[in-house]
């Protein structure tokens, strides 16, 4: 009975094409090899033998490449938002989508009934759908230095794919969106574009907030009316979650304190 070999990366695309890398150079034959993202509580199986992988990023720039190159630009977009996704059984099937898509060419894009394509367009589009949710209900609250300021919590990576949104809607501001699950924030400068950071050190959830005067008279009369208009009779429970799922609504006003 042949052991598999299970590489551990890091859950990021950078990690997990680190191991993509790692995997094809040592060559144990793809059929026994799998990938998987290191996390806290992973059940070990039996018969299985653990690699570690460090995330290179000279190795997964190569691997980038080689997918926009040998492939297409199109298939290495796909790869990546899928990568965001807060599932881990995507580092195994990109792995494997690779390995396609290496041998076929972006025809790789047209095998739907493949189960690595199926696990893959999910995961793609519960990305694209939390990201779209995001569009939508994100909340800037302007700071006492004029600065507009967003909080989110995704289960998904998705802040790198709110940029071009608020970018082309709040071009003439200074704003910033923090996510605070994923440590990371999106800064944008006036007129300018956007720089994508890691926060890994700082509490995004817990921050001390000082607004403008004009904000916080507006944060009153929004409550305000929120509450006027509300008709107790026909508020419907059910419908505002269907609408507006409760997750998204830790950094609403409307909603809370927080």
């Amino acid at each position: 009975m042949e052991e598999t070999n299970v590489y551990l990366c890091e859950d990021s695309i950078e990690g997990i094409f680190s191991a993509v890398y790692r995997a094809y150079e040592e060559k144990h034959g793809h059929k026994y090899n799998r990938i998987t993202i290191d996390r806290p509580g992973f059940n070990r199986e039996l018969f299985c033998r653990y690699i570690s992988v460090e995330t290179d990023f000279d190795r997964a720039v190569k691997v980038a490449r080689t997918i926009q190159r040998e492939i297409s630009r199109q298939a290495y977009d796909f790869v990546q938002k899928a990568a965001m996704s807060c599932r881990p059984e995507k580092a195994d099937a990109i792995y494997r989508f690779i390995i396609e898509g290496l041998a076929v060419g972006g025809r790789v894009m047209q095998h739907l009934t493949a189960p690595f394509m199926q696990t893959l367009f999910e995961l793609e589009r519960n990305t694209n759908n939390e990201a779209h949710f995001f569009v939508e209900f994100l909340r800037f609250e302007e700071l006492e230095n004029g600065i507009l300021f967003a909080r989110i919590n995704p289960k998904n990576n998705v802040l790198p794919y709110l940029a071009g949104h608020f970018a082309d809607r709040f071009s003439g501001e200074d704003w910033v969106i923090a996510d605070t699950v994923h440590e990371n924030v999106l800064i944008h400068k006036r007129d300018g574009g956007c720089l994508y950071a890691l926060m890994e050190e700082a509490d995004l959830d817990g921050l001390a907030l000082t607004y403008s005067a004009e904000e916080e008279s507006m944060q009153k009369l929004w409550k305000l009316f929120v509450d006027t208009i509300a008709v107790k009779e026909r508020i419907n429970r059910d419908l505002q979650r269907q609408m507006l799922p409760l997750r998204y609504r830790k950094y609403m006003r409307e909603f809370g304190d927080q």
